[in-house]
Protein backbone atom coordinates (compact mmCIF):
# COMPACT_ATOMS: atom_id res chain seq x y z
CA UNK A 1 0.00 0.00 0.00
CA UNK A 2 1.10 3.59 -1.02
CA UNK A 3 0.60 5.09 2.65
CA UNK A 4 2.96 2.39 4.45
CA UNK A 5 5.91 3.48 5.65
CA UNK A 6 8.75 1.84 7.77
CA UNK A 7 11.63 4.29 8.84
CA UNK A 8 14.13 3.81 11.15
CA UNK A 9 16.65 6.99 12.67
CA UNK A 10 19.83 6.22 14.21
CA UNK A 11 21.10 8.50 16.73
CA UNK A 12 24.21 9.29 18.52
CA UNK A 13 22.25 11.97 20.83
CA UNK A 14 19.42 11.58 22.84
CA UNK A 15 18.11 14.93 22.44
CA UNK A 16 18.39 14.43 18.51
CA UNK A 17 15.68 11.82 19.03
CA UNK A 18 13.77 13.71 21.37
CA UNK A 19 13.19 16.33 18.71
CA UNK A 20 12.38 14.04 16.04
CA UNK A 21 9.86 12.23 17.66
CA UNK A 22 8.47 15.26 18.61
CA UNK A 23 8.15 16.78 15.53
CA UNK A 24 6.66 12.96 14.13
CA UNK A 25 3.52 13.42 17.04
CA UNK A 26 3.51 17.27 16.23
CA UNK A 27 2.84 16.81 12.31
CA UNK A 28 -0.08 14.20 13.40
CA UNK A 29 -1.73 16.38 15.93
CA UNK A 30 -1.82 19.04 13.24
CA UNK A 31 -2.89 16.75 10.60
CA UNK A 32 -5.30 15.00 13.20
CA UNK A 33 -3.92 12.18 12.29
CA UNK A 34 -4.01 9.34 15.64
CA UNK A 35 -0.25 8.75 17.29
CA UNK A 36 0.89 6.18 18.80
CA UNK A 37 4.58 6.36 20.49
CA UNK A 38 6.01 3.42 22.40
CA UNK A 39 8.85 4.70 24.09
CA UNK A 40 11.01 4.73 27.89
CA UNK A 41 10.15 7.54 30.37
CA UNK A 42 13.04 9.56 29.53
CA UNK A 43 12.33 9.84 26.20
CA UNK A 44 8.57 10.89 26.65
CA UNK A 45 9.59 13.53 29.05
CA UNK A 46 12.02 14.98 26.21
CA UNK A 47 9.08 14.61 23.67
CA UNK A 48 6.39 16.34 25.71
CA UNK A 49 8.78 18.49 26.66
CA UNK A 50 9.83 19.90 23.10
CA UNK A 51 5.88 19.34 22.23
CA UNK A 52 4.93 21.92 24.55
CA UNK A 53 7.21 24.00 23.92
CA UNK A 54 6.15 23.86 20.35
CA UNK A 55 2.80 25.18 21.45
CA UNK A 56 1.54 21.54 20.13
CA UNK A 57 -0.52 20.84 23.80
CA UNK A 58 0.24 17.18 24.75
CA UNK A 59 -1.58 17.12 27.33
CA UNK A 60 -4.46 17.83 25.12
CA UNK A 61 -3.59 15.64 22.12
CA UNK A 62 -3.33 12.76 24.99
CA UNK A 63 -7.01 13.55 26.30
CA UNK A 64 -8.56 13.89 22.84
CA UNK A 65 -6.76 10.48 22.17
CA UNK A 66 -4.93 11.81 19.45
CA UNK A 67 -1.74 10.83 20.88
CA UNK A 68 -1.98 7.41 22.32
CA UNK A 69 1.24 6.61 24.77
CA UNK A 70 2.66 3.39 26.19
CA UNK A 71 5.92 2.16 28.02
CA UNK A 72 7.81 0.66 26.01
CA UNK A 73 8.99 -2.19 28.13
CA UNK A 74 5.75 -2.83 29.93
CA UNK A 75 4.55 -3.69 26.01
CA UNK A 76 7.09 -5.57 24.99
CA UNK A 77 6.53 -7.77 28.46
CA UNK A 78 3.23 -8.73 26.58
CA UNK A 79 4.58 -9.99 23.70
CA UNK A 80 8.44 -11.03 24.07
CA UNK A 81 8.67 -14.73 25.58
CA UNK A 82 12.88 -15.72 26.21
CA UNK A 83 14.02 -12.43 23.95
CA UNK A 84 12.21 -13.51 21.44
CA UNK A 85 8.46 -11.75 20.03
CA UNK A 86 5.81 -14.29 19.83
CA UNK A 87 3.61 -13.85 16.62
CA UNK A 88 0.16 -14.49 18.03
CA UNK A 89 0.67 -12.10 21.40
CA UNK A 90 2.53 -9.41 18.97
CA UNK A 91 -0.56 -9.56 16.97
CA UNK A 92 -2.93 -9.44 20.51
CA UNK A 93 -1.03 -6.37 21.34
CA UNK A 94 -0.72 -4.94 18.10
CA UNK A 95 -3.77 -5.41 16.37
CA UNK A 96 -5.98 -3.25 17.65
CA UNK A 97 -4.08 0.00 18.09
CA UNK A 98 -4.22 -0.57 14.34
CA UNK A 99 -5.97 1.76 11.50
CA UNK A 100 -8.59 -0.56 9.58
CA UNK A 101 -10.26 0.78 6.09
CA UNK A 102 -9.14 4.10 5.17
CA UNK A 103 -7.96 5.45 8.26
CA UNK A 104 -4.25 6.58 9.20
CA UNK A 105 -2.20 5.81 11.81
CA UNK A 106 1.47 7.26 12.77
CA UNK A 107 3.52 4.93 15.04
CA UNK A 108 7.04 5.43 17.02
CA UNK A 109 8.55 2.33 18.92
CA UNK A 110 11.60 1.85 20.96
CA UNK A 111 10.92 -1.98 21.32
CA UNK A 112 13.49 -3.47 18.85
CA UNK A 113 16.25 -1.05 20.79
CA UNK A 114 15.12 -2.63 23.83
CA UNK A 115 15.54 -5.99 22.61
CA UNK A 116 19.27 -4.74 20.74
CA UNK A 117 19.84 -3.21 24.08
CA UNK A 118 19.11 -6.56 26.13
CA UNK A 119 21.36 -8.49 23.18
CA UNK A 120 18.42 -10.05 22.03
CA UNK A 121 19.60 -9.06 18.14
CA UNK A 122 17.88 -11.72 16.83
CA UNK A 123 14.30 -11.38 18.64
CA UNK A 124 14.86 -7.44 17.36
CA UNK A 125 14.94 -8.44 14.05
CA UNK A 126 12.16 -10.92 13.97
CA UNK A 127 10.07 -7.62 15.74
CA UNK A 128 10.87 -5.79 12.84
CA UNK A 129 9.55 -7.96 10.58
CA UNK A 130 6.58 -9.19 12.54
CA UNK A 131 5.93 -5.14 11.91
CA UNK A 132 6.36 -5.06 7.98
CA UNK A 133 3.74 -8.03 7.95
CA UNK A 134 1.18 -6.54 10.54
CA UNK A 135 1.16 -2.95 8.34
CA UNK A 136 1.70 -4.10 4.75
CA UNK A 137 -2.04 -3.39 4.11
CA UNK A 138 -2.58 -0.48 6.19
CA UNK A 139 -2.07 3.36 6.20
CA UNK A 140 0.57 3.28 8.89
CA UNK A 141 3.66 5.35 8.79
CA UNK A 142 5.84 3.39 11.25
CA UNK A 143 9.20 4.83 12.91
CA UNK A 144 11.81 3.28 15.08
CA UNK A 145 15.45 4.10 16.29
CA UNK A 146 18.13 2.45 17.63
CA UNK A 147 21.58 4.60 19.27
CA UNK A 148 24.49 4.39 17.06
CA UNK A 149 26.86 2.38 19.30
CA UNK A 150 24.61 -0.52 19.75
CA UNK A 151 25.00 -0.91 16.03
CA UNK A 152 28.84 0.33 16.11
CA UNK A 153 29.40 -3.14 18.41
CA UNK A 154 26.83 -5.25 16.26
CA UNK A 155 27.85 -7.77 13.42
CA UNK A 156 27.92 -6.45 9.64
CA UNK A 157 24.87 -9.68 8.94
CA UNK A 158 22.47 -8.18 11.59
CA UNK A 159 23.07 -4.21 10.92
CA UNK A 160 22.42 -5.00 7.46
CA UNK A 161 19.06 -6.87 7.88
CA UNK A 162 18.01 -3.61 10.13
CA UNK A 163 18.36 -1.72 7.03
CA UNK A 164 16.88 -4.39 4.59
CA UNK A 165 13.51 -3.99 6.73
CA UNK A 166 12.62 -0.27 6.30
CA UNK A 167 11.82 1.74 3.80
CA UNK A 168 14.53 4.71 4.49
CA UNK A 169 17.36 5.10 7.14
CA UNK A 170 18.30 8.85 8.20
CA UNK A 171 21.24 9.37 10.62
CA UNK A 172 21.12 11.56 13.90
CA UNK A 173 24.30 14.10 14.92
CA UNK A 174 27.75 14.12 14.11
CA UNK A 175 28.38 10.88 13.44
CA UNK A 176 25.78 8.56 14.16
CA UNK A 177 26.27 4.24 13.85
CA UNK A 178 29.95 4.65 14.55
CA UNK A 179 30.47 4.51 18.38
CA UNK A 180 32.20 6.85 20.52
CA UNK A 181 36.01 7.40 19.71
CA UNK A 182 38.16 5.60 22.26
CA UNK A 183 41.20 7.48 24.55
CA UNK A 184 43.77 8.09 22.93
CA UNK A 185 45.91 5.13 24.24
CA UNK A 186 43.92 2.52 22.19
CA UNK A 187 45.79 1.73 19.03
CA UNK A 188 43.16 0.19 17.09
CA UNK A 189 39.41 1.74 16.38
CA UNK A 190 36.37 0.78 14.66
CA UNK A 191 32.77 1.06 14.32
CA UNK A 192 29.65 0.61 12.00
CA UNK A 193 28.44 3.09 9.23
CA UNK A 194 24.84 2.62 7.06
CA UNK A 195 24.48 2.59 3.60
CA UNK A 196 23.91 5.86 3.02
CA UNK A 197 25.03 9.04 1.56
CA UNK A 198 24.98 11.05 4.61
CA UNK A 199 27.30 7.89 6.63
CA UNK A 200 30.19 9.55 4.56
CA UNK A 201 30.12 12.79 6.15
CA UNK A 202 30.47 10.08 9.75
CA UNK A 203 33.28 7.96 8.23
CA UNK A 204 34.86 11.64 7.90
CA UNK A 205 34.02 12.92 11.77
CA UNK A 206 35.10 9.51 12.94
CA UNK A 207 38.45 8.87 11.52
CA UNK A 208 39.56 12.77 11.92
CA UNK A 209 37.95 12.53 15.66
CA UNK A 210 40.57 9.40 16.34
CA UNK A 211 43.47 11.12 14.73
CA UNK A 212 43.16 14.08 16.66
CA UNK A 213 42.88 11.39 19.23
CA UNK A 214 46.48 10.20 18.86
CA UNK A 215 47.82 13.53 17.99
CA UNK A 216 48.24 12.38 14.73
CA UNK A 217 47.01 15.73 12.81
CA UNK A 218 49.76 15.34 10.05
CA UNK A 219 48.28 12.69 8.23
CA UNK A 220 44.71 13.79 8.94
CA UNK A 221 43.48 15.23 5.75
CA UNK A 222 45.20 12.53 3.73
CA UNK A 223 43.58 9.96 5.73
CA UNK A 224 40.34 11.41 5.64
CA UNK A 225 40.31 11.69 1.92
CA UNK A 226 41.10 8.00 1.67
CA UNK A 227 38.63 6.55 4.04
CA UNK A 228 35.90 9.13 2.53
CA UNK A 229 36.77 7.15 -0.48
CA UNK A 230 37.12 3.43 0.60
CA UNK A 231 33.69 4.58 2.15
CA UNK A 232 32.06 5.94 -1.04
CA UNK A 233 33.01 2.52 -2.71
CA UNK A 234 30.93 0.86 -0.14
CA UNK A 235 27.90 2.75 -0.19
CA UNK A 236 27.64 3.14 -4.09
CA UNK A 237 28.56 -0.73 -4.93
CA UNK A 238 28.40 -2.43 -1.80
CA UNK A 239 25.52 -1.16 -0.84
CA UNK A 240 25.26 -2.53 2.32
CA UNK A 241 26.56 -1.93 5.97
CA UNK A 242 30.27 -1.33 6.23
CA UNK A 243 32.43 -1.17 9.14
CA UNK A 244 35.54 1.01 9.26
CA UNK A 245 38.44 0.23 11.07
CA UNK A 246 41.41 2.63 11.86
CA UNK A 247 44.74 0.96 13.09
CA UNK A 248 48.28 2.78 14.03
CA UNK A 249 51.43 0.52 14.75
CA UNK A 250 55.19 1.20 13.79
CA UNK A 251 54.60 4.64 12.43
CA UNK A 252 52.20 3.84 9.90
CA UNK A 253 48.37 4.32 10.15
CA UNK A 254 46.21 1.62 8.67
CA UNK A 255 42.56 2.42 7.24
CA UNK A 256 40.31 -0.80 6.32
CA UNK A 257 36.69 -0.95 5.23
CA UNK A 258 34.72 -4.36 5.34
CA UNK A 259 31.43 -4.91 3.87
CA UNK A 260 29.15 -7.15 2.59
CA UNK A 261 29.23 -7.30 -1.49
CA UNK A 262 31.41 -9.87 -3.12
CA UNK A 263 31.83 -6.56 -6.38
CA UNK A 264 35.51 -5.65 -6.24
CA UNK A 265 37.16 -1.90 -6.25
CA UNK A 266 38.30 -1.34 -9.36
CA UNK A 267 41.16 0.93 -9.97
CA UNK A 268 41.06 2.82 -13.36
CA UNK A 269 41.94 6.24 -15.95
CA UNK A 270 38.98 8.62 -15.35
CA UNK A 271 38.75 10.99 -18.37
CA UNK A 272 38.54 14.63 -17.69
CA UNK A 273 35.14 15.22 -17.83
CA UNK A 274 34.19 12.22 -15.72
CA UNK A 275 32.34 13.22 -12.21
CA UNK A 276 33.55 9.90 -10.54
CA UNK A 277 35.95 7.19 -11.48
CA UNK A 278 39.31 8.18 -9.67
CA UNK A 279 38.76 6.56 -6.30
CA UNK A 280 41.24 4.20 -6.11
CA UNK A 281 43.44 6.12 -7.68
CA UNK A 282 43.11 8.38 -5.42
CA UNK A 283 43.71 5.56 -2.62
CA UNK A 284 46.31 4.12 -4.24
CA UNK A 285 48.35 7.31 -5.03
CA UNK A 286 48.25 8.64 -0.96
CA UNK A 287 48.92 5.42 0.86
CA UNK A 288 51.91 3.45 0.99
CA UNK A 289 50.24 0.57 -0.12
CA UNK A 290 46.63 -0.42 -0.54
CA UNK A 291 44.84 -3.54 -1.18
CA UNK A 292 41.14 -5.63 -1.24
CA UNK A 293 40.73 -9.00 0.18
CA UNK A 294 37.86 -11.37 0.82
CA UNK A 295 36.29 -11.80 3.96
CA UNK A 296 33.24 -14.78 4.94
CA UNK A 297 30.45 -12.05 4.10
CA UNK A 298 32.12 -10.08 1.55
CA UNK A 299 35.65 -8.06 0.98
CA UNK A 300 37.62 -5.34 3.44
CA UNK A 301 39.26 -2.68 1.27
CA UNK A 302 42.48 -1.61 3.13
CA UNK A 303 45.42 1.27 2.73
CA UNK A 304 48.65 2.46 4.89
CA UNK A 305 49.74 5.69 5.23
CA UNK A 306 52.44 7.43 7.39
CA UNK A 307 52.02 8.36 10.32
CA UNK A 308 54.12 11.64 9.80
CA UNK A 309 51.65 13.06 6.88
CA UNK A 310 55.06 12.83 4.53
CA UNK A 311 54.46 11.62 0.69
CA UNK A 312 54.59 8.10 0.43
Amino acid sequence: MADTKHDVAVYDDAAALGALVARFVARSIEDRVPVVTVCRPDLLRAVEDRLTAMGAEPVRARQDGIHVVLDAEETMSRFVVDGRPDPALFAETVVPLLPVGDDRLRLFGEGVSVLWERGEVVGALELEELWNAVIADRRVELLCAYPGELLAAGALGDVSRMCEAHDDVCLLGAHPASGRTSPAADSVLSGVHLPVPAAIASVRGFVRDALDGWGLDAVSDAAVLVTSELATNAVRHGSSPFRTTIARADGVVRIAVEDGSTAWPEQHEARPDDEDGRGMAIVAALSQQSGCEPTPGGKVTWAELRDDGTPT
